[in-house]
């Protein structure tokens, strides 16, 4: 049953969130990697798995004081919180709402269900926030429903697969290909709804594995991937980068929208369908983060440079 958004919408948090190539998924116990994320396209501060119990508090309030910090312009910031399940998941969404903090979406972990969001919602629905959720699909029973997750709530913006413990439910080796029908669920239901589809973390040191991995998830459908190291970012981002080719293409199709003047678009003799639009879209803004983040580094350069001609005359 697909529950009800109960008005919710954020289609520009969507669109950002599919424009995403690369998260970086760092413990909230570690704040002094935080700064690490900004390589990548966005970041995922943690709660859950990679913090020990004993340090579960320390990481909730360095995530929330993270939190409360001006955000940079373009770049989510997501809380991966304990399952709302267990009774640190619990107090983790309580610490959210009484704090005021408003990361962009919270990522819940090991989800098996609509109503598990539901109950989220609810949740940050009381803190009047615009706070997204992206379930992550990581428990064999969550592949069966996960169409019903991505449509349970007007507030998810994602799907995140968790290949570690996918592959441990499964009883199945870690390979790519051993999830292939997970990565197929989780693609296929996210384009229902038009949210973003984001692969596990390569958990392995290889960059030729890494690159060999991420392709084949862009090929799938996936439209970014997070990692647990830093140091991956540049490879994923040049992965999921859309070739000159594919960003010409998105500007064709954009423009047949925008001449169709209320009728059906057509390009080439085809009618263009609204996924085509969709694609188009996440294409073009992916293109336009690239240009605004080349003008940023190029006021910057003459900015220092501009100090340094002052200081030597």
């Amino acid at each position: 049953m697909t529950l009800k958004s109960n008005g919710f919408t954020n289609g520009s948090l969507r669109t950002r969130l599919r424009a995403c190539r690369s998260f970086l998924l760092t413990p909230g116990s570690r704040p002094d990697g935080f700064a690490a994320a900004l390589a990548g396209d966005g970041i995922i501060v943690d709660l859950e798995s990679t913090v020990a119990p004993i340090d579960k508090l320390k990481a909730r309030e360095a995530a929330l004081a993270f939190l409360h910090q001006p955000a940079e312009e373009g770049f989510p910031r997501i809380l991966r919180i304990n399952s709302p399940r267990s009774v640190e998941g619990l107090r983790d969404l309580l610490a959210l709402h009484e704090s005021g903090a408003r990361p962009d979406a919270v990522l819940i972990p090991k989800c098996q269900s609509a109503d598990e969001i539901q109950i989220v919602a609810d949740i940050l629905d009381g803190a009047q926030s615009s706070i997204g959720i992206i379930p992550m699909v990581e428990l064999a029973r969550a592949v069966f429903v996960v169409d019903h997750m991505a449509q349970a709530h007007g507030r998810v913006c994602g799907l995140f697969l968790g290949g570690g413990d996918m592959a441990a439910d499964l009883g199945a080796e870690g390979a790519w290909e051993n999830l292939l029908f997970a990565r197929s669920q989780i693609v296929a239901a996210a384009a229902t709804t038009g949210i973003a589809a984001i692969d596990s973390p390569y958990f392995k040191g290889d960059s030729a594995g890494l690159e060999r991995e991420a392709t084949a998830s862009r090929k799938l459908g996936m439209t970014g991937k997070a990692t647990l190291h830093a140091e991956q970012l540049p490879a994923i981002n040049t992965v999921f980068t859309p070739s000159s080719d594919a960003v010409t293409h998105a500007r064709a199709v954009m423009d047949a929208v925008a001449t169709a003047e209320g009728g059906y678009p057509v390009l080439t003799g085809h009618v263009v369908e609204p996924a085509m639009v969709r694609e188009a879209e996440r294409v073009l803004a992916i293109e336009e983060k690239l240009h605004n983040d080349a003008q940023g580094r190029l006021a910057k350069s003459s900015e220092c440079n501009t100090i340094k001609d002052a200081l030597q005359s």
